[in-house]
């Protein structure tokens, strides 16, 4: 395969329009260099430095960031269309490049200004996360931070981790917390061994009574610094809601592409009948089953798209995004986990003998996606919380973060 990596913008256009044209087309020009570096990472266990150096020079990474912190920031649509392309290239790339640009953008809205100017100085600072608590003690001008931390995907190409924790506040109920700290003061854990999206390198970390400054301590579901960041507009949970939906979907979309690709010189039982059977391509049943899926995976997405229309509408009108449309992301976002896991599953079934081996992109996407659909944000629970909010037993308080 021959690397198509280009040159990237120094600057992207301001114009949402083309922007996006930029964005896109960042992507597509290191899509060999991801796709090289995807088998990398699967064997690695981890994003590969192929794929992080492509995606740090792409500029990809800096689409949460604000410009005058060395980013390129883009509306919800686009950003959702930018990690479909990598979704389809491959999902365990979108995941990591997902959690660290989200991480990116949180981190240059939760910080003061000075910090963030200090932190950004050498370029975009990426960041991981895990939302498990640990443990912190105060002390004179910040906290002193310890535990173990599980499940922080792009651990490895972190700048900065968050290690949340519990405190009580002046009722006296827990609240949670996170503190920041640089990955060279944590210890990373080899532990990542799993089904599906092992080239995500989700691994965990712990760190031993860390003293933590207070202006690197900040509420992870509250407001932050500034107030003109995508985090700060759209709040945490449907900063993240914005663009899982699109790795899924991605990959359903690359799925479909391969049993396209290869339906054809599928006959089924040509191995062992003395007359050649037909081709997928030839069968009636295949044929509609082929169309299904298809027109599944472009209702699942249509409603995507939709969904985030709304949100930019919000943004632009400078609104938050409030219960009815956070319910509809997180509806989207079940229905594209569950669409595209049946799809792939449907897609790996037809392909026969071929699709069970390790080097299989069939399989490597059957693993992916099932292991995605056990994520909290990309799980059936969604569709049990709308529900809720279809009843009216829902409302901001009660309702659940996943």
């Amino acid at each position: 395969m021959t690397s198509t990596t280009t040159a990237p913008l120094t600057s992207w256009p301001l114009a949402r329009t083309d922007r996006r044209a930029a964005a896109l087309a960042a992507v597509d020009s290191i899509r060999d260099e991801l796709a090289i570096g995807a088998i990398e990472s699967e064997s690695g266990r981890r994003l590969s430095d192929r794929s992080i150096a492509a995606l740090r020079q792409s500029r990809v990474l800096g689409i949460m960031t604000p410009d005058d912190l060395g980013g390129n920031v883009v509306d919800a649509v686009t950003a959702f269309e930018v990690i479909e392309k990598i979704g389809h290239i491959d999902p365990a790339t979108a995941w990591t490049a997902t959690i660290l640009l989200e991480g990116a953008g949180e981190l240059a809205t939760v910080v003061s200004e000075d910090t963030a100017r200090r932190i950004f100085a050498g370029g975009i600072a990426l960041k991981a996360a895990s939302l498990k608590p640990g443990s912190a003690q105060r002390v004179d001008g910040g906290y002193v931070v310890s535990g173990r931390w599980d499940f922080v995907s792009g651990l490895y190409h972190a700048d900065y981790v968050t290690a949340t924790f519990l405190i009580a506040d002046e009722a006296g109920k827990p609240v949670r917390r996170a503190a920041l700290l640089p990955r060279g003061e944590i210890e990373i854990l080899d532990d990542w061994q799993v089904l599906g999206m092992r080239g995500t390198g989700s691994s965990s970390f712990q760190a031993d009574h860390v003293f933590v400054a207070d202006d690197m301590i900040y509420d992870p579901m509250g407001e932050g610094c500034r107030t003109d960041t995508p985090l700060s507009r759209l709040g945490m949970v449907p900063f993240v809601l914005q663009m899982h939906p699109g790795m899924v979907l991605g990959a359903a979309r690359r799925a479909l592409d391969e049993i396209v690709g290869a339906a054809p010189k599928i006959r089924r039982g040509g191995r062992i009948n003395l007359h050649q059977p037909p081709a997928l391509t030839e069968l009636t049943w295949f044929q509609r089953e082929l169309g299904e899926l298809d027109a599944r995976v472009r209702a699942a997405r249509s409603l995507c798209i939709d969904t985030l229309h709304q949100v930019n509408d919000v943004i632009d009108a400078g609104d938050r995004v409030q219960l009815p449309l956070l319910d509809q992301m997180q509806t989207a976002a079940s229905l594209a986990a569950k669409t595209s896991v049946e799809v792939v599953t449907r897609a790996f079934r037809h392909a026969g003998a071929a699709a069970i081996l390790d080097d299989s992109l069939l399989s490597k996407l059957l693993r992916d996606l099932n292991t995605i659909s056990a994520h909290g944000v990309m799980g059936e629970a969604g569709f049990e919380s709308h529900a809720e909010f279809i009843l009216g037993l829902q409302t901001d308080e009660n309702r659940r973060m996943v």
